[in-house]
């Protein structure tokens, strides 16, 4: 599961501006050419933490304190990414210093605090493997087999000849054995491809 896109989110705390900036990236190449980004547009910032977490099995671990006393910010801030179940994102939490002091337990709440909130409620993607076939059958089955896959298929092309041939795409294993009973025996899914689609969670 990775981010939808790049969020963002603002917070204050005892005087201090907390904004912390979210986005996916594939590569660390990526995470750092993000960082410098954050850093190159809050320039004024006193603080600019940050972590990122690579690699479907998340590999791949980073994080900087950035000057902040060590483990106070860059470690929650990964913390926060792995407890919300995430890879392929990188967070940079630009810290703005409001005069009042929050100790190190202070500031590891705050680093953490602060980018769990933006990370839940961010938009989110997976991917998900989906097989696609086809299927040929005469067309006194096309209300039968046809009706069934648009309902439960997502159907890539539907071309009518002597016979229709409809290209579908589904997740469902056991698609290959629904069309054969649907179709009596008449009619057989042909494997052509598997597709990985990005979708909502």
């Amino acid at each position: 599961m990775r981010l939808k896109q790049e969020t963002r989110s603002e917070t204050v705390i005892n005087k201090s501006r907390f904004i912390t900036c979210a986005c996916p990236v594939r590569t660390e190449e990526a995470a750092r050419d993000y960082i410098a980004s954050i850093r190159h547009e809050f320039p004024d910032s006193t603080h600019v933490c940050t972590a990122y977490i690579i690699g479907e099995t998340g590999t791949l671990q980073r994080s900087s304190d950035n000057g902040e006393p060590a483990g106070t910010a860059g470690i929650p801030i990964l913390e926060a990414i792995r407890r919300s179940g995430l890879t392929d994102t990188c967070v940079a939490v630009v810290r703005y210093f409001g005069g009042i002091k929050l100790g190190t337990g202070g500031l590891a709440r705050a680093y953490g605090g602060c980018t769990q909130e933006t990370l839940n409620n961010a938009a989110k993607v997976t991917d998900q493997s989906l097989s696609v076939y086809s299927v040929t059958y005469p067309y006194e089955l096309s209300g039968v087999l046809e009706g069934w896959l648009r309902r439960n298929c997502e159907l890539l092309d539907l071309a009518y000849d002597e016979q229709v041939t409809c290209t579908f795409a589904s997740g469902d294993p056991s698609l290959p054995e629904t069309i054969k009973d649907l179709s009596k025996g008449q009619c057989e899914a042909v494997y052509i491809r598997t597709e990985t689609r990005e979708i909502d969670v």
